[in-house]
């Protein structure tokens, strides 16, 4: 088994090319010197300019961040506010008229601006076919995602919610760290709570809801590393640090997946992007980490309507998000179950970010799971922000001795993305010796395309659904 997925990996590798930038160490005349630190400058960051206007930015230096880094930042003027262990790269606050100087630096790889980052159920559970991988029906075996640690970079999350705590009633959110510098605590938003939920809620609060129950990894261990605010906006720097904490703390709570239910525009290669950069090293560490596509696949523009009178959307290719775009991670796109736990009538959303990346021009995503009306744990925090904003999602119990507000119905590839993420703990509880590059070879292996859509060409398939919807238990089985 292992050498089939070995086999499957490698194939998988031969497909994308990860081979380093090259760097030119002679010196050069100055135009082609002006040229060259202006290819280690982001395009939205001003390359010539006398402003004192002090912009926030990410310096990737090359190898481990140095005392000489420090000095040339103190000398333009600048104040390092973040460095990390595991990271090559540091914060700054810097003097727009100083950035093109230290990009010129040897031992500066790439500067970019400390951009912002956004978020982007027993229905999921069935469609999927994680509720065949819990029961242990042939073939699959009875996985639960046991002493397997999901960590979620997200908004927070409510661990007040009896989803989220284990039978004797402790929860099961081993720890928190906030990295967002909010005076507000727990997920003052409530997309965190929603997507922990789908990724390993266990549907304790569930009696008398009817579309509600267990997510995908009933039994996994979650860590909370909170880098969106209460309105489920963030900072580059902010997940940065996440990502960073969640490598050097792997080892103490067993963190094997890394759940990024968010994104932002790509503006450049994923060889420089700061967010891939950062989850490449946490795949190096080995961490799989499962990132949401995005949700901008289409237009608000109307161009017909289907057979039932519903309005079908232009569609925008090369949408996908960072750190979607990275060929360490893996990026999923959202699907609409229509309702049913048939996979026949399956389709993809139309807002689910389609490939081929920018810049680089990578086929994603890589696959793609149920994402669109998803009933999840909502957070128990006071006047959170998704249940507070929009009260006509929250869902209304049959039983009058149920808990009340207990769930919320979500849509995104933000809840598709947990989908994998408790898949990934289930696989890793049948197989603790699988890699990530293991674990990703083998989802995209046994992804099913969706059997009730067609697509005009070949490309506009693989484009739009990757390998095709997650199969749980045939991954479960394939581990």
């Amino acid at each position: 088994m292992l050498h089939r997925l070995t086999s499957a990996c490698i194939a998988l590798s031969l497909l994308v090319s990860l081979a380093p930038l090259s760097s030119n160490a002679q010196a050069a005349p100055q135009p082609q010197r002006a040229a060259q630190r202006n290819r280690k400058i982001s395009p939205e960051l001003p390359t010539a300019t006398n402003s004192n206007a002090v912009t926030r930015v990410i310096i990737q230096t090359k190898g481990r961040p140095t005392e000489a880094q420090d000095g040339a930042i103190t000398r333009a003027r600048g104040i390092k506010r973040q460095s990390f262990e595991t990271l090559n790269a540091v914060v700054v606050d810097l003097p727009a008229k100083e950035i093109a100087a230290l990009a010129e630096r040897d031992d500066v790889e790439y500067v970019t601006p400390d951009r912002p980052v956004k978020a982007s159920m027993q229905l999921t559970r069935e469609t999927s076919g994680a509720a065949l991988a819990q029961a242990g029906l042939s073939p699959a075996r009875g996985v639960t995602g046991k002493n397997v640690t999901i960590a979620v970079i997200d908004s927070g999350i409510s661990d007040a919610h009896p989803d989220l705590q284990n039978r004797n009633g402790r929860s099961r959110v081993l720890t928190h760290v906030d990295f967002t510098g909010s005076a507000r605590s727990g997920d003052a938003n409530g997309h965190g709570t929603g997507v922990a939920s789908v990724a390993a809620g266990n549907g304790a609060a569930a009696r008398g809801y009817a579309e509600a129950g267990p997510g995908i990894a009933s039994e996994a261990d979650l860590v909370d590393l909170r880098a969106l605010d209460e309105n489920g906006t963030g900072s580059t720097s902010n997940v940065l640090q996440a990502v960073n904490w969640a490598i050097a703390n792997r080892a103490r709570y067993q963190i094997r997946v890394l759940n990024m239910s968010l994104g932002a525009p790509v503006r450049e290669s994923h060889r420089l992007d700061p967010l891939c950069r950062a989850v490449a090293e946490a795949v190096r560490a080995g961490i799989v980490v499962v990132a949401s596509a995005g949700n901008y696949g289409r237009t608000d523009e109307i161009v017909g309507y289907d057979a039932n009178g519903n309005p079908m959307h232009r569609l925008v290719f090369g949408s996908i998000n960072s750190p979607g775009n990275s060929p360490y991670v893996i990026t999923v796109g959202a699907t609409d179950s229509r309702g049913t736990i048939r996979r026949s009538d399956d389709q993809v959303a139309e807002w689910s970010s389609k490939g081929p990346t920018q810049i680089d021009r990578f086929a994603k995503p890589d696959l793609v799971a149920p994402g669109r009306h998803v009933i999840a744990a909502m957070s128990q925090e006071p006047n959170a922000t998704m249940p507070t904003t929009t009260p006509d999602r929250v869902q209304q119990s049959a039983d009058a001795g149920a808990m009340p507000n207990a769930y919320f119905k979500y849509s995104g590839t933000s809840f598709s993305t947990p989908v994998v993420a408790g898949t990934v703990a289930l696989m890793l509880e049948a197989n603790r010796s699988l890699t990530p590059s293991l674990v990703k070879a083998a989802l995209v292996r046994t992804a099913q395309q969706l059997p009730g859509q067609t697509f005009a060409t070949k490309a506009r398939n693989v484009l739009t659904q990757g390998a095709g919807l997650v199969n749980v238990a045939a991954a479960v089985r394939m581990s």
